[in-house]
């Protein structure tokens, strides 16, 4: 019970710090406007990467999904490459750069809540990050 409530009080802690880091972020960031527009990015690692940074930067609602428009900046842009080839792993692939070994963190954090912790998209409503290829990659 007493450990229990230690990790209780270390998640609030976590998700308290979180929201107020991401509230500091985003008075500094300029929210990029969201785009329809097609960017064409092969299905390389470095493609992916860099679309999937582009998205957490910029948002995305090229695709109606039913979770609605997904706003950029939720993630510092200097983590944004870092969380990008996270999420390259995540479909099974290894990603040669090597990133920050917090990138699972701020997946999880600010992610995993539409993504799912396994990045398949929660009910469908989110996309699958882990599909091959990615959508929005390879036009």
């Amino acid at each position: 019970m007493k450990y229990a409530l230690i990790i209780l009080a270390l998640v609030f802690s976590y998700a308290f710090y979180n929201y107020n880091h991401k509230s500091q972020i985003n008075k500094k960031v300029k929210i990029a406007k969201v785009t329809k527009e097609p960017i064409k990015y092969p299905n390389t690692q470095d493609g992916v990467v860099a679309y999937v940074e582009h998205v957490i930067n910029s948002g995305s609602n090229r695709f109606n999904f039913p979770g609605g428009e997904m706003e950029g900046g939720y993630i510092p842009k200097e983590k944004a490459r870092a969380v990008a080839c996270y999420v390259y792993e995540l479909s099974g692939r290894k990603c040669t750069k090597s990133y920050d070994k917090d990138a699972p963190l701020y997946f999880s954090s600010s992610c995993a809540s539409c993504h799912g912790i396994d990045a398949k998209g929660v009910g469908g409503s989110y996309p699958d990050l882990t599909k091959n290829p990615l959508l929005g990659v390879g036009f």
